[in-house]
């Protein structure tokens, strides 16, 4: 009976009240360790794992450490970035804030770094601020300038893929984007634009990037076609063995290869999708929808909605039809395909008032049993917004 009494009254262990008790006590005892609590926004655990790297037990040291963060602030340090940084840097709390620190912040501004996007790359790879301006960061610049074309293009280039800016000038991954323009004939434009959709394409080292290229020409893609980029940025992400499993797939549900090539250069997430997804896609659509393999490579598109959505639009399709509409004869690919709001201009909106049974259609209270079949109602529930 006791015992259960004071579990009620102490209802956290032993070990966690003396661990959160002696945390309180470390920050108020140690003047570290309260700096980094009040002036850095550290949590008592971080400042603590911070505190032995900058001891700030001098009125100068501290002064110096004020220093530091009035300049942060001063180039667009939130409180989030300033914690971001000092949490996983801390010794930049005793760096030369005029010496070391500054000429860095300068560089990135003058190629056009600005807040957000500043403090941001800092707080992420703060190393930074204690690489050199000369051997780092300009060669570093100077490398992705010479691919990229220009300072806006490597800006935008180091907004997807910040981890870059901590890279050495000469890494394999600055020899990749050479390849692509100097081996396989990429401008620097579409350097860039690839860069910008699949920033992740710069780790690839070469040979990876020469396998790419010949999976891209194997379905009828070469560098410099307009698709390419697009093809280059989803098969970067696929092995091999899953690329050829997709194919293999499409292959087993009765497409050719030129057609499962042709859904791939139309719309190259035609084999980013799960299998299990492209198996009941591909059957929901050959069957209950009576669209052929034909009209599912005309519009690969079809494949990435959801088999909800399909089905939806399909109820209210069948109404249309029923009721003797003609947009109801409109081709189905291009109605499953088009944007919601187009949908609901179209085949809802016109007939609700005659048809009040599209709003349940759309909001999937009707079942889609197929074009030729019954269509059978749920209880009827309160209408929802509708959705496509």
């Amino acid at each position: 009976m006791l015992a259960a009494v004071r579990r009620r009254l102490l209802p956290l262990p032993l070990a966690a009240f003396s661990a959160a008790t002696n945390t309180s006590s470390n920050a108020a005892a140690d003047p570290t360790v309260s700096y980094l609590i009040s002036s850095c926004g550290l949590s008592p655990a971080a400042a603590a794992r911070a505190a032995p790297s900058v001891r700030l037990a001098s009125p100068d040291a501290v002064a110096q450490a004020d220093a530091v963060l009035a300049l942060l602030r001063r180039y667009g340090f939130s409180d989030a970035d300033v914690s971001g940084t000092v949490r996983k840097f801390p010794i930049v709390l005793v760096s030369d804030p005029a010496r070391t620190l500054r000429p860095k912040l300068d560089f990135l501004a003058s190629v056009g770094i600005e807040p957000p996007l500043l403090p941001r790359l800092v707080s992420l790879s703060p190393i930074i601020l204690h690489r050199s301006v000369q051997d780092h960061l300009a060669p570093l610049f100077a490398s992705l300038r010479e691919v990229l074309g220009n300072d806006a293009r490597v800006v935008t280039a180091l907004r997807n893929m910040p981890f870059v800016i901590r890279c050495q000038p000469k890494a394999t991954l600055l020899r990749t984007l050479p390849l692509l323009r100097d081996v396989h004939g990429l401008t620097a434009d579409e350097v860039s634009q690839l860069v910008a959709l699949q920033p992740g394409v710069i780790m690839q080292g070469p040979d990876r990037i020469n396998e790419i290229v010949r999976a891209s020409r194997n379905i009828g893609v070469e560098p410099g076609s307009p698709m390419f980029i697009h093809v280059f940025n989803i098969l970067s992400k696929l092995k091999a063995s899953t690329l050829e499993s997709k194919i293999a797939l499409y292959l087993r549900l009765g497409f050719d290869m030129d057609s499962a090539t042709q859904m791939m250069r139309r719309y190259p997430s035609s084999v980013a999708i799960s299998e299990k997804k492209i198996e009941q896609m591909v059957a929901f659509l050959l069957g209950k929808a009576g669209l052929t393999r034909q009209d599912i490579v005309a519009y690969p598109t079809l494949l990435v909605r959801s088999l909800g959505a399909h089905s939806r639009r399909c109820t209210v399709l069948a109404a249309l039809r029923k009721a003797g509409k003609r947009k109801g004869q409109l081709q189905l690919p291009v109605a499953l395909v088009s944007s919601e709001e187009r949908f609901l201009n179209v085949f809802v909106r016109p007939h609700v008032d005659e048809l009040p049974d599209l709003l349940r259609a759309m909001n999937g209270e009707i079942p889609f049993d197929g074009f030729h079949g019954s269509q059978k109602e749920k209880p009827k529930q309160p209408r929802k917004k509708m959705s496509a």
